[in-house]
């Protein structure tokens, strides 16, 4: 793999609106009895619930596997094993230069990856804007900036109930995301505006789609909004350039969006 030189950084920020109820788990070491049965994570400082980065990216990074396993489905495809909670789980690992998942999540070493290589993306935890914490403070539902779901499963052949709690952040919950991708050099605009697509593709895909747990049921149907990008130069760093920054216009669509970024905003931006 060729020496990796940072060219400068892109910030990818927006809003998360849950337009259903959302459960990402948290602890679920003390179950008191009565009490609920699955908790959302919430931060151990403010107590409150938030989107951890890596649940983010890993349901983006899975996304993309399967919309790329879709196109080319191959059995060699989810390559690499792991173990998470006890179940074994297959995923994408090649570490190839022209794999757009390992350029943006990266790919560890092992006998079929000769060498580590690093995520060109990041993403960061997503907590709850300043207003939507406000509106959720004055919920009353017995919990805090959080609702609880009853829910019942059944025995096909008893009928006999089996009933649990689910805590979940409330519909029109809002949070603020942001991912950042390295440019490195040597790397082509080609390549550039392919990893751009990746990630509006990622990014549609998410709203097409879930975030966190019980998705089949309802849950975790989020939408994006207000989309920014901002870029910053090694130059900017030092002081000597400002930041060039482009924000989504008022009701245009993730796809609208990633064509004005990708064929004319990057570009202009490095020509």
């Amino acid at each position: 793999m060729a020496e990796m030189k940072l060219a400068g950084k892109f910030i990818i920020e927006g809003i998360i609106t849950c337009l259903t109820g959302l459960h990402i788990g948290g602890n679920q070491d003390v179950s008191e009895i009565g009490g609920i049965d699955l908790l959302v994570i919430r931060d151990m400082v403010t107590h409150e619930p938030y989107m951890p980065g890596s649940s983010l990216k890993g349901k983006l990074r899975s996304l993309l596997e399967r919309y790329h396993y879709a196109q080319e489905p191959s059995i060699e495809f989810f390559n690499r094993e792991m173990n998470a909670g006890g179940q074994k789980i297959r995923h994408h690992e090649c570490g190839k230069e022209d794999c757009p998942i390992c350029r943006l999540f990266g790919a560890s070493r092992d006998k079929n990856v000769p060498e580590n290589m690093p995520a060109s993306l990041y993403v960061r935890d997503a907590y709850l804007t300043a207003e939507s914490k406000k509106e959720l403070q004055q919920m009353e539902s017995g919990y805090y900036l959080t609702e609880v779901k009853f829910e019942n499963t059944l025995d096909r052949i008893t009928s006999a109930a089996n009933p649990r709690q689910i805590e979940r952040v409330p519909r029109g919950a809002k949070f603020n995301f942001q991912m950042v991708y390295n440019l490195w050099e040597p790397q082509g605009l080609e390549r550039l505006q392919e990893d751009f697509t990746e990630i509006f593709i990622a990014l549609q895909l998410l709203v097409d789609d879930y975030l966190g747990g019980h998705g089949s049921r309802g849950y975790g149907q989020v939408q994006l909004d207000a989309l920014k990008l901002r870029w910053r130069s090694l130059l900017y760093y030092q002081g000597k350039e400002q930041e060039v920054s482009l924000a989504a216009e008022e009701e245009e669509s993730i796809n609208d969006l990633a064509r004005r970024v990708i064929q004319t905003w990057l570009p202009n931006l490095l020509a």
